[in-house]
């Protein structure tokens, strides 16, 4: 792995833990107003689902731009 890589995974890491901190805190308050909102249908689901899902999202966009950085510099 080239520096300039090992830098880019660096600082790139800890841009996408707070994306996906982000989302989940967006999920969460998502599932509160849908809680007001939808009483019933809502109370089944998980407020958790949001969660993982906002992560994986966040993840994938992480490695496409970890890819995009490293198909760019080689």
């Amino acid at each position: 792995m080239s520096v300039v890589a090992l830098i880019a995974f660096g600082v790139m890491l800890p841009i996408g833990v707070l994306i996906g901190a982000n989302i989940g805190h967006a999920a969460d308050r998502v599932y509160a107003l849908l809680a007001a909102a939808l009483p019933g249908p809502v109370h089944r689901a998980s407020p958790r689902s949001l969660r993982l899902s906002g992560w994986v999202l966040a993840l994938l966009a992480l490695v496409g731009l970890l890819l995009e950085v490293r198909t760019g510099l080689s």
